[in-house]
């Protein structure tokens, strides 16, 4: 733990002479001493000079006063969440928040060394939306810490000064998150106040309600809710609803050993509590045998109960957003449900004719030509009309969702070496590039055909705000292999905001407390954001039409 040495530690120790003590000597040197220059004063009395003057301006006895970045070396308190650490977490393997990741080789921002003065700690640099990175959401800080599985502190450079530079990193992206925060706390306290008075955690119109369905409760998804929502963390955004079993849920928060936070049961989303993690039991639930890891068809058809009701409830305006936890695509077919997943169950019961799967991260966006196709019917679905369409709508989203005025879209081609120039396939020069030269031509920065291989090896990604890919795999396994923890799917093109994280049910580890829930805390927080700037988008264009 880094401490601070006390300023008065400077001080010399001035030892006294035989048979005068010492403030008797400072009386007798005191006169001789103030007639000499600045320069010429005994060290002892120079620091005593500052050391009055940096007490009166905000010495020790001040520190809570001075601004963080006029503390010696930019340094702050560090503040930990008390949080109940499982065997997944001894790994030594580095934080794990939710929140900005440290800078590394992939997206490794400018370093400002040295010290700031406090006028530019009052400063809070504006987000930009041009490219596919998202600023920290208001609240990651609060998330906790967190040990990602795939790093590990042999990530971190050995040559001289990495470690202070990725320590002095952590610590900048900890004064910017928690700027932030408080900067949304002061936003929506005007808000409240422009409202006629601050109606606190109670009220409706104040915050977000976000639905979170339960999906297969043998698999991970009761897990990697309760440890996104744990302690009510995310209180301060929205008021998450769980639709689900308060039954199973305690069952897990046993078995996660949070016992001491307790969840609020409602019958109806109307009596849900503002300023609590809500749960709706969605069906009868009495004799309900929770096996985790087994495939049983009772878990399907609870998982439908817990989407259905979400649903409707969506329908209603009663939700801004919903959250779906993984479902087995098997046992949940039945006679209502007859879908390949949430997406196509989503389109039909709002009424959707099309929509693009759109997979979003920090750093990569991926939406897909074809979704959920078998690879013998890809080639006859890639169309000019249908390229179009999943074109129409990524640029839509990252306008409306995503709040990006001009996107810049790469266009994936359909064969290998985006077909070599007609040596092997013609789809690229007959019907990719020609939509991508007329698209062009409008004014619209879309690119390519680019070989998927070259284009995610090379990192082109990062050039770009969004990339649109033929087919499922072809789009899904890189985004999956460069962002999988913190990957979220969202749905584009619907009238309601849906996300969920981008794992499936996970049987093998599901009970056993090694599941991560940073992918569903992301899908979180994605809703929360792209309902937001939805909101947002909506009034400047109603503004804009006066």
């Amino acid at each position: 733990m880094e401490q601070r040495q006390s300023e008065e530690s400077n001080e010399p120790r001035v030892e006294p002479d035989n048979g005068m003590n010492q403030a008797d000597k400072s009386a007798t040197q005191q006169p001789i001493q103030n007639q000499l220059p600045p320069e010429q004063r005994p060290a002892n009395q120079q620091n005593n000079v500052q050391l009055n003057n940096s007490q009166t301006e905000g010495g020790p006895g001040n520190e809570a006063a001075r601004p963080r970045n006029d503390r010696p070396n930019g340094s702050e308190p560090k503040q930990r969440e008390n949080r109940p650490q499982n065997s997944r977490n001894n790994r030594d393997a580095g934080p794990r928040d939710a929140g900005p990741r440290e800078a590394g080789p992939r997206d490794a921002a400018p370093h400002n060394s040295g010290t700031q003065n406090s006028e530019q700690a009052e400063v809070i640099p504006k987000p930009r939306n041009d490219g596919p990175r998202q600023e920290p959401r208001p609240n990651e800080r609060d998330a906790g810490p967190r040990d990602r599985s795939n790093r590990n502190r042999s990530d971190v450079p050995n040559e001289p000064g990495a470690r202070d530079r990725t320590a002095r990193e952590r610590e900048n992206n900890q004064r910017e998150a928690s700027a932030r925060e408080t900067n949304h706390s002061e936003a929506q306290s005007a808000e409240n106040n422009r409202n006629g008075g601050d109606t606190g955690a109670t009220g409706r119109e104040d915050r977000l309600v976000i639905g979170i369905s339960l999906g297969d409760y043998n698999g991970i998804g009761p897990e990697v809710i309760l440890k996104a929502l744990q302690y009510n963390r995310l209180q301060k955004l929205c008021t998450p609803v769980i639709y689900g079993s308060m039954r199973v849920l305690n069952r897990y928060r046993n078995l996660l050993n949070f016992k001491d936070w307790n969840l609020n049961g409602a019958p109806t989303i109307g009596q849900i509590s503002h300023k609590m993690t809500n749960v709706i039991t969605c069906w009868p639930d009495q004799n309900q045998d929770i096996q985790p890891g087994q495939v049983t068809p009772e878990a399907g058809q609870a998982a439908f109960a817990c989407l259905q009701r979400a649903v409707d409830d969506l329908k209603n305006g009663k939700l801004d957003g919903i959250v779906t936890a993984p479902i087995n695509k098997y046992n949940i077919q039945s006679e209502e449900f007859k879908f390949p997943g949430h997406t196509e169950y989503l389109a039909q019961e709002f009424g959707v004719q099309d929509n693009l799967m759109f997979m979003v991260s920090e750093r990569l966006r991926v939406g897909v030509v074809t979704g959920h196709v078998p690879l013998g019917r890809v080639r006859q679905n890639v169309t000019r009309e249908r390229i179009a369409q999943k074109l129409t709508l990524m640029m839509q989203s990252l306008k409306v969702d995503f709040g990006i005025d001009k996107p810049k879209i790469a266009v994936l081609g359909l064969n290998p070496h985006a077909g070599e120039e007609g040596l092997l396939g013609n789809e690229e020069q007959e019907i990719i590039k020609p939509l991508l030269t007329e698209w062009r031509n409008k004014g619209h920065l879309v690119f390519g055909p680019y070989p998927a291989d070259g284009f995610f090896g090379t990192r082109g990604y990062t050039k770009f705000d969004a990339v649109l890919a033929m087919y499922h795999d072809q789009g899904l396994i890189p985004f999956k292999a460069i962002a999988f923890e913190e990957g979220v799917n969202f749905t584009a093109g619907m009238p309601v905001v849906r996300t969920s994280p981008d794992h499936g049910t996970a049987y093998d580890i599901a009970g056993k407390n090694l599941a991560d829930e940073t992918s569903m805390l992301q899908a979180i927080y994605t809703a929360i954001d792209v309902a937001r700037q939805r909101k947002e988008y909506l009034e400047l264009e109603a503004g804009a039409l006066k």
